[in-house]
């Protein structure tokens, strides 16, 4: 039969027959059952499930169209059984993963944190313990095995193509259609207004949402989009003053799920958690800062101020870490400042890369970029993370590495979750009183302890950099709150999207009220403290005066200069260099192998900046290693020859097989000296 003939009206009407009426019905009962319990599990509660399903039907029915669509596709195969199950037991999956994720933090899963696993995988044992992990893999593999035994035992259907082809299209155009006019009548949120993940969630539902993240990505372009319309925003930007001769250093920390537990509601601590933050708050420009995460989402947090750009012009849950800025160079403060003059470096005591921190920051503008494996004499917490404090000292160096200005943009990480349920034996704590939930209380008392060091470390960075000769600018910000779920009406001040910021130097600034922000408003902020007008898109927001989040002009002329920068044809960088990936170094030391000492069957390697992520290569093959300080490595049971080369690399906290960074060959010479540290 002729293809035009099979799928003649005549054909069609003749497959279209009551069993085949009959499947379509079974299939969006079915998608109706899964939406529920997706909800359910999505919701954590019964009752607020049953509220959502009897107070927007509709919505619901919408997700279990968008379910039922998914389903129609296994018509398209002879093991159609298999093929509905397999789909259904996809959504189940994601279902049950966001159910998990939201028992750690307050975001829901999205496909950003898919594409996230291959980038953050060295943290699953924080969350999970080793028997949790034993018990994912194994369920993980059973499910592999009992998909393929479904395959083999799966029954065959007689296929009706041209029914299945139908009815694919169909509803594919059907959903098209209902989703458009649903976000049009307020059914559905639009996905440029999902200022916050939860609530639009919470709105719309898991599916919708879920799906919207799958689909959307970067920045839309803009109907005004032309170069015209690009040259009106830069024109709009003269009324700036010139940024001053002789700016100060400019130091951004960002402190991880750091905020003024002060302001939880009917509960009292042993000890105030954040003294040192309170006070510079009570003498500096400080406010509320709303960040574009809840419980997690760390790196967002860094684009929006590194880059002064609003994710909410992006896709649903998209990290621009992940999708954009890891292959392709953006405009940042980095790069801006680098453009006047400034030395720039960023510093983190994790890993080099996590959330792609080593390609991304090259792309951002850094010229230096120091990770844990570039760091000695760093003490952890009892959950494995990094103690602040050693980014004191690792700032210091920074800003001693050049005689000019320069820009340093750190990241700590000693607060960060997950915290235990039960007390660690050993772990300091401040007593908590009024919550009666004692899992949730002894997480709070242990972040508490781990939220104090994090504060100590504040003060001790304010007391070094006071003593500087040179000006130093330091801004303080919180990234998100930690991941304890808190509700709104937990908190006396503020959102669950809001942290705070305060900018001290050590000279007087000018006065400033407080005043809250925007996350991608606080870099052009800070630079107008210190009298730099610099960057396109810092420009725009200093001269519109940090306008409200909702101000549409301000919206629309901001999303026209991220699409320019991003994807579009660069027309801001028509009179200067668009911005281009830094010729970016790790830390701001060199590593250097000084003599190597042959003692027995032991092998000295004598230099300088060692640290234990440094190994031994011997021509190219590694060696297991001993880190004894920063100018002594030793490798066991290792003879080396006249003329073999050694080398020290650096390998990455997460992989050891993963080399960021490999010293020049030093000849073995017998008989070598020991090397004296002055």
């Amino acid at each position: 039969m002729r293809l035009r003939e099979y799928f003649s009206f005549k054909n069609l009407k003749k497959e279209w027959n009551r069993d085949n009426y009959r499947t379509l019905a079974l299939y969006f009962l079915c998608a109706l059952v899964l939406n529920a319990v997706i909800e359910l599990l999505a919701r954590r509660s019964f009752y607020d499930t049953l509220a959502f399903i009897m107070g927007k039907p509709w919505t619901f029915a919408y997700g279990a169209f968008l379910i039922f669509c998914t389903l129609t596709v296994s018509l398209l195969f002879p093991k159609r059984r298999f093929y509905f199950l397999l789909i259904a037991a996809v959504w189940f999956g994601l279902a049950v993963t966001d159910f998990i994720l939201l028992s750690y933090r307050s975001m829901p899963l999205t496909a950003s944190d898919i594409w996230l696993m291959a980038s953050v995988r060295d943290i699953f044992e924080k969350y999970l313990s080793h028997f949790a992990l034993f018990l994912l893999i194994l369920g993980i593999s059973a499910l592999i095995g009992a998909i393929f035994f479904l395959w083999s035992q799966a029954k065959k259907f007689r296929l009706s193509p041209c029914f299945a082809v139908v009815t694919v299209l169909l509803v594919s155009l059907s959903l098209f259609f209902l989703t458009n006019f649903f976000t049009k009548i307020d059914l559905l949120s639009r996905t440029d207004e999902f200022s916050s993940l939860p609530q639009a969630y919470h709105q719309s539902g898991f599916v919708y949402c879920f799906s919207a993240s799958l689909v959307t990505g970067g920045v839309d372009e803009p109907e005004a989009y032309s170069p015209g319309e690009v040259d009106d925003i830069i024109d709009t930007q003269i009324v700036l003053p010139p940024s001053v001769k002789d700016p100060p250093n400019i130091v951004f920390v960002q402190l991880e799920s750091f905020f003024d537990a002060n302001y939880l509601k009917d509960l009292s601590f042993s000890e105030n958690p954040v003294p040192n933050f309170e006070a510079l708050k009570e003498d500096w420009p400080s406010g509320l800062l709303y960040v574009p995460a809840v419980g997690a989402g760390t790196a967002n947090t860094e684009f929006e101020v590194l880059t002064g750009m609003n994710l909410s012009h992006f896709g649903v849950g998209e990290y621009p870490y992940m999708t954009i800025v890891s292959s392709s160079a953006a405009e940042s403060i980095a790069s801006t400042l680098a453009r006047c003059g400034y030395s720039t470096h960023a510093i983190h005591n994790n890993n080099a890369t996590f959330y792609d921190r080593h390609i991304v920051y090259a792309n951002l503008g850094f010229e230096s970029f120091t990770p844990i494996e570039f760091m000695s004499g760093v003490e952890y917490n009892p959950r494995g993370w990094a103690d602040d404090s050693v980014l004191t000292g690792e700032i210091e160096k920074a800003l001693d590495s050049t005689e000019g200005r320069d820009f340093v943009f750190a990241v700590s990480v000693q607060p960060h979750g997950k915290y235990p349920p039960e007390p660690l034996e050993g772990a300091p704590v401040i007593g908590v009183t009024g919550m009666e939930d004692e899992e949730r209380r002894n997480a709070l008392e242990y972040y508490l302890a781990q939220l104090k060091a994090c504060d100590a470390f504040v003060s001790e960075l304010t007391q070094a950099l006071s003593a500087r000769d040179e000006p130093v600018v330091v801004v303080f910000y919180g990234d998100h709150l930690p991941s304890f779920n808190f509700r709104q009406e937990e908190l006396s001040c503020g959102t669950t999207q809001t942290t705070e910021y305060v900018v001290w130097a050590n000279y007087p600034l000018k006065d400033r009220p407080s005043r809250s922000l925007q996350t991608y408003q606080l870099g052009a902020y800070v630079m107008e403290l210190c009298g730099v007008h610099e960057g396109a898109i810092f420009r725009l927001h200093q001269s519109y005066g940090y306008a409200d989040d909702l101000a549409e002009a301000y919206q629309a002329a901001l999303s026209v200069l991220e699409y320019d920068m991003l994807s579009g044809e660069q027309y801001y960088a028509e009179d200067s260099v668009p911005p281009h990936p830094a010729d970016m170094r790790y830390d701001v030391e060199d590593i250097t192998i000084c003599a190597v000492i042959q003692d027995g069957e032991l092998l000295r390697v004598e230099g300088t900046h060692f640290t234990p992520y440094s190994v031994v290569y011997l021509n190219d093959s590694a060696c297991a290693t001993e880190y004894v300080n920063e100018n002594t490595l030793l490798v066991n049971d290792t003879v080396a020859s006249p003329d073999d080369e050694i080398r020290v690399a650096q390998v990455s906290a997460s992989d050891a097989l993963d080399i960021l960074w490999m010293s020049e060959p030093f000849v073995f010479t017998p008989g070598g000296e020991p090397y004296a540290d002055d």
